[in-house]
């Protein structure tokens, strides 16, 4: 006999627990326990009997009328559901003794312990956290959603196994989300961060970081490519990473903190005058913005040539040596593009490389050696959505979005191009342990409000806990979603393996989340095929 132990005191989440349970499998053996003291005189007993204790366990629910059933040996303790408060996290030692106890008895096998699931309200001084240990396999906050309730019930009963729900619809499709690691920040600027890492990263690798120090009105995440990676001892690499496309709120944040920190430290910035000076291409047709950003380099840089263009077409004329009227004479190797985001048209690395090759035939032409292919950055009043702006980031060296904050513009070219400044400029810093967590996209190919597949190049550990978001516009209502391993498969489709996860201590902001993020994944899984 396959017996459930539930220890609770409220009467509804006991009815609902029930009439769950039984809609999973009617021939379950529900017992309950309305306190501790009930609990610890079922285990006295126990200790003498083992499974034959669970048979006169606890009391039946009053819509049972079933006999009692005969003490055996063979019976077996499948789940035990207890309220936080009587067995849960603040109590985590006896949680793990009591299931080594149950395996011990032999009321369940080593292989298939005794799932345990934790029922909460939502409050704040309930934390998750502490419930992340693979003994618990999930916490359910009351009131409970009945769907999602019977879903994971069935997950805790059937074990670490693959679930065929009759529940939910799982949505299948190949989709990416996010998946966070906890790192710490060793120093932060307005312009990026150190990190210290126990693999090396590549330099040019672009990733999406979380950060309460990177959070603004509007947005709680920042890009960052990296630019150096050193090993500083065995498996310890510190890198150094410049934001990507940063939102000007947050710069603005960032900077706003660091001077307020009174231990916050300054890098002095100045270059030497050299006798080269950097040449740039500025094609923008938006002319506020064009007077503003070339004011802003003839003002602050002494070493700067820049040729400005209101139009692609004067641009190729002059790039193919036409006579017109306002020809201009462009460098065979610029060193720097600039151009508004607009102006790229609907395929813009399409038209970026077009006019790479415009500069290549002209330097050719003049019997002029092509060095490399000049940086690109970009303008724009339009806010870009991080996915674009990360496909981008393979062809193009930053975005500065308007407002334009000029300082931070300033101290990215100075720091990455040999530009000299017309006054000092330093580059304030902390050198301070911050928390932050890295976002790396992972592909999906089935979820749920329940839980979701991911594939992956190896077989991540039973219970183990993962954070995921499953990112949408709006940065701020996007949830860190905990979730935890159940089953892992080998991939018979492709290489790698299948992760199977159970979402953990869903809230109902998490789940009407979950179901707005399968409606933008649908239609936009329909816009592609009709693409």
């Amino acid at each position: 006999m396959k017996f459930i132990l539930i220890l609770e005191d409220d009467e509804r989440t006991s009815q609902d627990l029930y009439e769950s349970l039984k809609s999973i499998d009617p021939q379950l053996h529900i017992r309950f326990f309305k306190g501790l003291a009930s609990f610890h005189e079922f285990l006295k007993v126990a200790v003498h009997e083992g499974a034959k204790a669970l048979a006169q366990a606890g009391t039946k629910h009053p819509s049972d009328l079933s006999d009692l059933t005969e003490p055996s040996i063979a019976d077996e303790l499948r789940l035990v559901i207890a309220k936080d408060e009587f067995l849960g996290t603040q109590n985590m030692g006896l949680v793990r003794r009591a299931r080594d106890f149950f395996i011990r008895k032999k009321m369940c096998s080593e292989q298939e312990p005794t799932a345990l699931i934790l029922t909460a309200f939502e409050s704040p001084t309930f934390d998750i956290k502490l419930a992340e240990d693979r003994i618990i396999n999930n916490v359910l906050y009351k009131p409970f959603d009945k769907l999602i309730i019977k879903e994971h019930l069935q997950y805790a009963l059937t074990g670490h196994h693959p679930v065929t729900s009759s529940t939910l619809t799982a949505a299948k499709m190949s989709a990416t989300i996010e998946m966070l690691k906890d790192i710490q920040l060793q120093s932060l600027s307005e312009i990026g961060f150190t990190s210290l890492n126990n693999h090396e990263i590549k330099i040019g690798a672009i990733t999406k970081y979380y950060s309460d120090s990177f959070t603004s009105d509007s947005k709680k995440s920042l890009l960052a490519v990296c630019v150096a990676c050193k090993e500083i001892s065995i498996k310890e690499y510190l890198c150094t990473f410049q934001f990507v496309a940063a939102d000007p709120g947050q710069i603005a944040k960032i900077r706003r903190d660091i001077l307020q920190n009174k231990s916050h430290q300054s890098l002095d910035l100045q270059t030497p005058m050299g006798n080269l000076k950097t040449r740039i291409i500025l094609l923008n047709d938006d002319e506020p913005l064009d007077i503003e950003f070339k004011t802003m380099l003839n003002q602050r840089f002494q070493n700067v040539e820049v040729f400005s263009y209101k139009s692609q077409g004067q641009l190729l004329s002059d790039l193919q040596d036409l006579d017109s009227k306002e020809r201009q004479n462009p460098p065979l190797n610029p060193d720097l593009v600039i151009i508004n985001y607009h102006m790229l048209d609907i395929e813009k690395e399409k038209t970026w490389n077009a006019l790479v090759e415009k500069m290549k035939d002209r330097a050719k032409k003049h019997s002029t050696e092509w060095k490399e292919t000049p940086q690109l950055i970009i303008l724009s009043r339009t806010k870009i959505t991080p996915p674009e702006v990360a496909d981008m980031s393979r062809w193009c060296k930053d975005i500065y979005f308007t407002p334009l904050d000029k300082m931070y513009i300033a101290k990215k070219l100075i720091t990455n191009f040999a530009i000299t400044t017309v006054e000092p400029t330093t580059l304030p810093y902390v050198k301070d342990v911050l928390d932050a967590k890295v976002a790396n996209p992972v592909e999906i190919t089935q979820i749920s409000e329940a839980g979701v597949v991911m594939k992956y190049h190896r077989a991540i550990s039973t219970g183990a806990f993962r954070e995921f978001i499953l990112w949408r516009m709006e940065e701020h209502q996007n949830p860190e979603i905990i979730a935890t391993v159940n089953y892992s498969e080998e991939n018979k489709t492709d290489s790698g393996y299948l992760n199977h996860f159970v979402f953990f201590g869903m809230k109902d902001a998490y789940l009407k989340h979950i179901r707005l993020w399968l409606v933008d994944a649908y239609i936009k899984s329909k816009e592609k095929d009709s693409a």
